[in-house]
C-alpha cells in the first residue's frame, strides 16, 4: 500500500475517534446542564419533594382513619350497635361537608353503670336508670363528637380530639343532668414515663376539681376548689378519694382528715384554727360521731362527743 495512502487512512481513523469523543463529551454535558436545570426547576416549585408529601398525607390519613375507627370500635364494644336511620338527603349533605354522621343504639340491655363509659359514672350520671339509651356520633378529620340520648332527652355530649399524629386524644365530658364538664388530656398516651396528665371538673356554680390521669382513670393529686376560695388538696386512688387530705380555709382555718370508703371522711380528723385553736374529732361516713376535744391555745382543754354531727357535752 502507497505510504500516503496509508498515513491518509490512520489520520481519518483518528478523526473520527476525536470527533466521536469531543461529540458523546458535549452530548453528556448538555445532558448535566438540562438535568442541574431540571432540579432547579423542581426545588423552585417544590416539585422534588411530591413524594414525600404525599407519603406523610397518606401516612397522616391512615392514622387519622385508624384513630376514628379505634374510638367508634371501642362504643361497640360497650355493647352500642350501629344502626342507619337518617334521611338520604342528610348523609348526602354530611358527605358534601366531610362529616361521617353514625348512629348506635344500646343492645346490651345494661343500665348506664361504671363500665359504660370512663369518667362519668359517679361524676357525670350519678347511677341513673336508663334504658333507652341512643348515640349520634359525628366524626371528621381530628374531632368526634358522640352525643348520648335516652329517647329524646340528650345525656351528656362527649367531645374527642385527637393530637397531631393520632397517638393520644384529649376528652371533653359534658353533662346534662348533673351540669358538669370534665376535660381529660391525653388520654391513651403512649408515652408510658410522663403518663401523668391533667383534667380538670367544672361545676356551674364554679366549683372545680383539678386532677392527674393515668390509664384513663383519676390517679394522683388533687386540688378541689371551692367558689368562696376554700381548698382541698386530696389524692385520687382509681377514681376514689383515699387516704389524707388537707382543706384550706379562706379565712386561715385548717383540717387534716382521712378520705375512707364512699369518698367520704372517716377516721380522726385535726381542725386547726386562725386563733391557735385546735379540736381534735372523729368522722363516720362523713358525719362527726364519737368522742373530741378541744384545745384552747392557752392549753386548756375540753372534753365532749359529737352524734349524728351534733355536738353533746359530757
Amino acid at each position: 500500500m502507497n505510504k500516503d495512502l496509508k498515513k491518509f487512512i490512520i489520520s481519518l481513523i483518528a478523526s473520527i475517534v476525536v470527533a466521536f469523543a469531543i461529540s458523546y463529551s458535549y452530548s453528556a454535558y448538555q445532558s448535566y446542564q438540562r438535568e442541574e436545570k431540571i432540579d432547579e426547576v423542581k426545588k423552585i416549585f417544590g416539585f422534588g419533594e411530591s413524594n414525600k408529601i404525599t407519603s406523610e398525607v397518606e401516612e397522616n390519613t391512615n392514622s387519622q382513619e385508624a384513630w376514628q375507627n379505634q374510638m367508634l370500635e371501642m362504643l361497640e364494644l360497650l355493647g352500642y350497635s350501629k344502626v342507619d336511620t337518617r334521611p338520604f338527603y342528610k348523609r348526602i349533605y354530611d358527605k358534601l361537608t366531610g362529616k361521617k354522621v353514625y348512629n348506635y343504639i344500646d343492645k346490651s340491655g345494661h343500665e348506664i353503670e361504671a363500665g359504660s363509659l370512663e369518667f362519668c359514672n359517679e361524676v357525670l350520671y350519678e347511677n341513673l336508670n336508663i334504658k333507652n339509651e341512643t348515640v349520634i356520633v359525628e366524626v371528621k378529620d381530628n374531632k368526634i363528637i358522640e352525643k348520648f340520648f335516652d329517647g329524646d332527652k340528650e345525656l351528656i355530649q362527649i367531645e374527642l380530639t385527637a393530637n397531631d399524629d393520632y397517638s393520644s386524644y384529649d376528652q371533653k365530658i359534658y353533662s346534662y343532668i348533673t351540669k358538669k364538664t370534665i376535660t381529660v388530656k391525653d388520654v391513651l398516651n403512649k408515652d408510658t414515663y410522663l403518663n401523668t396528665k391533667n383534667g380538670i371538673i367544672e361545676y356551674e356554680d364554679g366549683k372545680t376539681i383539678e386532677f392527674t390521669h393515668k390509664n384513663s382513670e383519676m390517679n394522683g393529686p388533687a386540688i378541689e376548689t371551692f367558689p368562696n376560695g376554700d381548698k382541698i388538696e386530696f389524692n385520687f386512688v382509681n377514681d376514689k378519694r383515699i387516704g389524707e387530705a388537707e382543706k384550706f380555709y379562706k379565712n386561715g382555718d385548717r383540717e387534716i382528715f382521712t378520705y375512707g370508703k364512699n369518698n367520704k371522711k372517716n377516721g380522726s380528723s385535726t381542725y386547726y384554727f386562725a386563733n391557735g385553736d385546735i379540736e381534735e374529732t372523729i368522722y363516720v361516713d362523713g358525719v362527726l360521731q364519737g368522742p373530741a376535744k378541744y384545745i384552747y391555745k392557752d392549753g386548756v382543754v375540753e372534753q365532749y362527743k359529737y352524734k349524728d354531727g351534733k355536738r353533746i357535752e359530757n
